[in-house]
C-alpha cells in the first residue's frame, strides 16, 4: 500500500439483511432470533464508534416496548410499511464526535422493514476531511462492520465510497481501500470480482463468496470520477439500492441454502439404500412371527425416512419458488437503477448476477429436483414392496393361526367325546350294575323259582320283569333328557 495515497470526504454505508420471519414457525411467526441485527448494531457496532443515540437504538425503534422486543408494536405503529424509526423522522441522525487529530466524524441510521426482513441503511463519513487511506481503519475499528460482528442471517454489503484525492488507479486505491477496511478481521480473502460504472464514476464488487450467509463480505467500492455522482445518487437511488441489494442477499442465503437441503435429501437416500438388504435378511427368517415384527419396523422406519425426505423436496420447492420472486425483484430494482443511469454508465456486473440467478441457481435447483423425484419413486416403490410383504405375513399368520386354533379345538373335541364315552360306559356299567343287585335277591325267591327254559305260557318272572322295566325306563329317560338338551340349545344358542 502507498502510505502517501489520500481520499477525501469517505464514507462507509452497511446494509445487513436479516430475517424478521421464519416459515418453519408459521407463516407471518417472528424468527426467534429475529431482534439479534438490532442487538448487534447497538451493542457492537455503538460500542466501537462511541454513538450514545447507536447505542440507545432500542429506544428509537417501535418494535421495542421498556427495553424490550415487542414485534407486534410494528403492527400498531407502522403508518409507512418500512419505517420503524419512532418518531416522525426516518432517518435518526447521530450527533458529531471528535476522532483522535480533530476528525469530526459523522453518522446516521435508516432502519427498515421490506417484507420480511429487517435491514438498515447505516452510515459513517467524514465530510471535507481527507486522510490516508491507511486511517480507513477509522471507518471499521475492529471489523464492527464485518459480517462476524453484524451476522445478518441473510447477508449484507458494504458500500465504501470517497473522492480519490492521492492515487494511481482507480482499481489500486480500490484493492488497498478494501485491505484497509478489511484488516485482518476477515477470515475468507475477500476478492475482487467485476467492475462497472454509475453515475459518472467506477465502481468495484468484491466478495469473499463463502457460503454461509453470516460470514460472506460482499463490498462494494465506488470512487467519485464525475464531481455530479453524489447529485445522481438521490434517496430514490438509494431506495432501489436497498431493495436490489436485499434480493441479492435472499437469492444468495436460498441457493447455498437449498444445495444443503438437496444433500440432505440425498444423505436420506442413501440411508435408506442401506436399509433396503435387510429385507433378504428378513425373508429368511423362519419365525413368520418374529419376521412379521421386523418388516412393521423396517417399514415404520422407512416411512420416517420418507417424510423426512419429502420435507426437504418441500424445502427445496419453495427455495426455487423463493429465487424466482427475488429474481424478479431484483430484475425491477436494476431497471428503475439503470433508468436513473447517465450516459457511460455501464452496471453489466450487477445485470450478469441476474443471469446466474436466473440460469444457474434456479436451473441448479431444478436438476437437483429432477434427481430427488427419481428417488422419491424408490421410497415409494420401497413403502409399496414393505407394506405388500406385511400384508403376506399377516394373512399367513392368521392363516396359521387359525389352524392351529382348528387343531386345538378338534383335539379338545376328540378330548371330550372320548371323556364323554369313558363316561358313558362307567355310567352304564354302574347301572347295569346297580339294576342287577337290585333285582338280584329276586333270583332267590322260593315262591317264584325262575325258569331257566324259556316257557312262554308262564308269566315273567320278578327278576326278568325288573330287568326288563329299568331298561326300558332307562331309555326313555334318557330320550327325555336328550329332548331338553336339543330344545335349550335352540331356545337358548350360544
Amino acid at each position: 500500500m502507498s502510505p502517501e495515497w489520500q481520499i477525501k470526504n469517505s464514507s462507509i454505508t452497511l446494509y445487513p439483511f436479516h430475517l424478521r420471519d421464519d416459515r418453519d414457525e408459521g407463516y407471518g411467526q417472528v424468527a426467534r432470533n429475529a431482534q439479534s441485527l438490532w442487538e448487534n448494531l447497538a451493542d457492537n457496532v455503538g460500542k466501537e464508534f462511541k454513538f450514545h443515540k447507536l447505542k440507545s437504538l432500542r429506544d428509537q425503534l417501535i418494535c421495542y416496548k421498556n427495553g424490550l422486543y415487542y414485534p407486534d408494536g410494528e403492527r400498531e405503529n407502522l403508518t409507512n410499511e418500512e419505517l420503524l424509526i419512532s418518531d416522525s423522522g426516518k432517518t435518526l441522525k447521530f450527533p458529531q464526535i471528535i476522532q483522535p487529530d480533530n476528525q469530526k466524524l459523522d453518522g446516521s441510521i435508516y432502519p427498515l422493514r421490506i417484507h420480511d426482513t429487517y435491514t438498515a441503511d447505516l452510515t459513517f463519513y467524514y465530510q471535507d476531511i481527507t486522510i490516508k487511506v491507511s486511517e480507513l481503519t477509522r471507518l471499521n475499528p475492529q471489523g464492527c462492520l464485518l459480517p462476524n460482528a453484524i451476522q445478518p442471517s441473510l447477508g449484507q454489503t458494504l458500500l465504501f465510497y470517497a473522492e480519490p484525492a492521492v492515487y494511481d488507479t482507480y482499481r489500486k486505491l480500490a484493492d488497498d481501500s478494501v485491505k484497509a477496511l478489511v484488516q485482518d478481521k476477515q477470515p475468507a480473502s475477500v476478492e475482487f470480482c467485476a467492475g462497472g460504472k454509475l453515475f459518472g464514476s467506477p465502481i468495484f464488487e468484491y466478495d469473499s463468496r463463502e457460503d454461509d450467509a453470516r460470514h460472506r463480505c460482499h463490498i462494494l467500492v465506488w470512487l467519485q470520477e464525475n464531481p455530479r455522482t453524489l447529485e445522481f445518487a438521490t434517496s430514490t437511488f438509494n431506495f432501489y439500492l436497498i431493495n436490489l441489494l436485499c434480493s441479492r442477499a435472499k437469492i444468495v442465503f436460498v441457493y447455498h441454502a437449498a444445495r444443503k437441503k438437496y444433500r440432505k435429501a440425498q444423505q436420506i437416500v442413501g440411508e435408506l439404500e442401506k436399509k433396503l438388504p435387510e429385507l433378504g435378511a428378513i425373508e429368511s427368517e423362519q419365525n413368520r412371527q418374529v419376521k412379521l415384527q421386523k418388516l412393521k419396523e423396517l417399514l415404520a422406519e422407512v416411512r420416517t425416512k420418507m417424510l423426512a425426505f419429502a420435507q426437504q423436496m418441500r424445502y427445496l420447492q419453495e427455495d426455487r419458488n423463493t429465487i424466482d420472486t427475488n429474481a424478479e425483484n431484483y430484475s425491477n430494482a436494476l431497471t428503475k437503477i439503470t433508468s436513473l443511469c447517465i450516459d457511460g454508465d455501464n452496471l453489466d456486473f450487477l445485470q450478469k448476477f441476474l443471469y446466474v440467478a436466473e440460469n444457474k441457481y434456479q436451473r441448479q435447483i431444478e436438476i437437483d429436483l429432477g434427481y430427488l423425484i427419481a428417488s422419491q419413486d424408490l421410497f415409494q416403490q420401497s413403502i409399496s414392496t414393505v407394506r405388500g410383504m406385511v400384508e403376506i405375513e399377516q394373512v399367513e399368520l392368521d392363516r396359521e393361526q387359525m389352524e392351529l386354533y382348528k387343531q386345538q379345538e378338534d383335539r379338545e373335541k376328540k378330548r371330550s367325546r372320548q371323556l364323554e364315552n369313558i363316561i358313558f360306559f362307567v355310567g352304564t356299567a354302574i347301572g347295569g350294575g346297580q339294576i342287577f343287585s337290585a333285582a338280584y335277591p329276586l333270583i332267590k325267591d322260593k315262591d317264584t323259582p325262575i325258569q331257566w327254559q324259556p316257557d312262554f305260557s308262564l308269566p315273567l318272572h320278578l327278576f326278568t320283569a325288573t330287568i326288563i322295566w329299568s331298561l326300558l325306563f332307562g331309555l326313555l329317560f334318557g330320550l327325555l333328557m336328550l329332548g331338553i338338551a336339543v330344545w335349550v340349545r335352540k331356545t337358548f344358542p350360544r
